[in-house]
């Protein structure tokens, strides 16, 4: 009840959205480009008309979206930087290559704007406050590149089927064990860095197996741990491309990327 619900374009359902705001719950979408968007009047709307001009600037209008459903909504939108909007293309050319599929020249036009929907009322959620959020649901595939990057799980050095899958589950376990001890440690701080603080899991990680061999105070080698992560884990600031833990605290930045 009250949650928002932030889904990508992969995602993207009008009707699934229009079932959790009746449970109560709010959703936060990219928009398709093939989406039909009409006026609170129901005439068709052309959203090239309304589409802010000016690279920084966002507009937000209240919208009946889909052909048959009508669902009301808020339509947010923000002129990107040329650099975003280039590299948003290359991204959506390699992908057509690699699925093997044409990209709509609509996709490409409307690569110059950010385009969001949501339910949420903008009392409940700023225009500023939902590219932020929106942003947000890629941390997800971060922590797994920091599996892939750093605990290999994506490798093994052998064929043969059932020592694969222990190696795999053998990762998995230790990357799991050392989530679990960056949400027990430092969860709680924004600032610091997720891959600094691996790190500093791998390079404590003997320390971590005397204790469950006996030999030390599991206690502590959390401590130990804990205080690491406090000296030396923070994130580094950007100016021109804030982190997602710089927008989280300080607000919008236009130039938040594709």
């Amino acid at each position: 009840m009250g949650s928002l619900y932030i889904a990508d374009l992969g995602y993207f359902d009008i009707e699934a959205a229009m079932e959790r705001r009746k449970a109560g719950s709010f959703t936060l979408t990219r928009a398709r480009t093939n989406t039909a968007f009409f006026t609170e009047a129901g005439q068709r709307l052309r959203l090239q008309a309304v589409l802010p001009p000016r690279v920084g600037q966002t507009k937000e209008m209240s919208v009946l979206v889909g052909q048959q459903q009508r669902y009301p909504m808020r339509l947010l939108m923000l002129r990107v930087p040329k650099e975003v909007a280039e590299q948003r293309r290359q991204n959506l050319l390699k992908d057509a290559s690699r699925r093997a599929r044409p990209v709509s020249e609509r996709a490409i036009e409307l690569a110059d704007w950010t385009i969001l929907l949501t339910d949420a009322p903008s009392k409940r959620l700023r225009l500023e406050e939902a590219l932020v959020l929106l942003r947000e649901r890629w941390q997800i595939e971060w922590l797994f590149k920091l599996w892939k990057q750093y605990g290999h799980i994506d490798e093994w050095r052998t064929t043969h089927p059932w020592r694969v899958l222990c190696e795999l589950y053998a990762k998995l376990i230790g990357m799991l064990l050392q989530h679990w001890l960056i949400v027990l440690l430092a969860w709680h701080d924004a600032q610091r860095s997720m891959v600094k603080m691996a790190q500093v899991v791998r390079d404590t990680a003997w320390t971590l197996m005397e204790a469950l061999a006996g030999q030390r105070n599991f206690a502590a080698v959390l401590r130990l741990i804990a205080q690491r992560m406090r000296a030396g884990c923070s994130m580094n600031t950007r100016r021109k491309h804030p982190n997602a833990a710089q927008l989280l605290k300080d607000g919008l930045n236009w130039s938040i990327g594709p």
